[in-house]
């Protein structure tokens, strides 16, 4: 049985990625994982500077995963399971796929070229050389790059 995850950032880009996981699901009609990673290595240090408990720390995630419920309703015929955690986005989403036993992943990429590609690194480059399933990338469009 097919299964597919969407993995997104939240970015005001993420609508898309999901529309077009959604619609993926639909035509083959699996279930669907929506997954959020609060990426650890850029959340953590501004939270620590600003003396965030963990339990502060826990109520973020909760608010990510509120994030993602408002996809659950704006496609209510989808099988949708919501999850969201703290990690490394590019090892975690693989592990993931493993432990959810998905079939197919989607994610978008924000096309970044050139010093920030090299400086930021890329996400979806991570996980499409290392994942063990297809990975649809869904590329982030605008006029200019």
């Amino acid at each position: 049985m097919s299964k597919i995850m969407i993995a997104v950032d939240l970015s005001s880009y993420s609508a898309s990625v999901v529309a077009a996981g959604v619609e993926l699901a639909r035509s083959t009609k699996a279930p669907v994982v929506l997954l959020s990673i609060l990426d650890k290595t850029t959340a953590l240090l501004p939270l620590a500077e600003a003396g965030t408990s963990p339990g502060e720390l826990a109520s973020h995630i909760q608010e990510v995963a509120a994030s993602l419920e408002v996809y659950k309703t704006t496609y209510p015929d989808v099988d949708m399971t919501i999850n969201a955690i703290l990690g490394t986005p590019n090892q975690d989403i693989l592990e993931q796929v493993e432990e959810q036993e998905i079939t197919t992943l989607v994610m978008g990429t924000h096309g970044r070229t050139g010093l920030d590609h090299l400086l930021i690194g890329s996400t979806a480059e991570a996980v499409i050389r290392h994942s063990p399933v297809p990975v649809l990338v869904v590329p982030y469009k605008r006029s200019k790059h």
